[in-house]
């Protein structure tokens, strides 16, 4: 079973009701590599299938229809909302949950630290305040190492490695001081 969130609705595209999908190869299935293959066919993307295995998922944008005029059964403004969920405001000072430090290891992978000694251990003494510092700097020198490899001509499908800026580090026990000026 595929659920796929579209706006205002999901589908949920049951495989033993809807048929086998027609390609792209004789052996193709639907499977959760469908997702990122559909959405490069629905979009026309250029770039290079991220692995074999999406190349070889079927796609199912035939399950879509798309309308030639807008719903009219539909708000189109949502009211604004006037209570929150959360009774207190962000606990930031606090230490991160396991699945937090996962994070913090994800946003290593791509600033580089993860080929650091340290990695194992990276996030263990971050705040949230100080995880979110890191994460937030970790996507924005990938996206501009990205950027300059693009201008220095590099194929828009290459991946990007990124190397520790060690001059900039810090040891993690310093991560308070480094990363409180947000």
């Amino acid at each position: 079973m595929l659920f796929v969130l579209r706006r205002r609705y999901s589908h949920v595209l049951v495989q033993k009701v809807i048929h086998e999908p027609s390609g792209p190869m004789p052996s193709s299935q639907y499977e959760h590599s469908s997702i990122p293959a559909t959405v490069k066919k629905l979009f026309n993307l250029k770039s290079n299938f991220l692995t074999k295995r999406d190349a070889w998922a079927g796609t199912f944008e035939k399950y879509f229809s798309l309308r030639e005029t807008p719903r009219d059964d539909c708000p189109e403004e949502l009211p604004e909302v006037r209570t929150t969920l959360r009774q207190t405001g962000p606990k930031e000072d606090v230490q991160l949950s396991e699945f937090q430090i996962e994070m913090i290891q994800l946003a290593s992978q791509l600033n580089g630290d993860h080929i650091l000694n340290s990695y194992p251990d990276i996030g263990r003494a971050m705040t949230v305040a100080m995880a979110n510092q890191y994460a937030e700097d970790a996507v924005k020198r990938f996206l501009e190492a990205g950027r300059a490899a693009l201008r220095a001509g590099a194929n828009e499908s290459a991946l990007v490695t990124m190397r520790p800026s060690l001059t900039s580090r810090t040891a993690e026990e310093n991560y308070s001081k480094s990363y409180q000026s947000f």
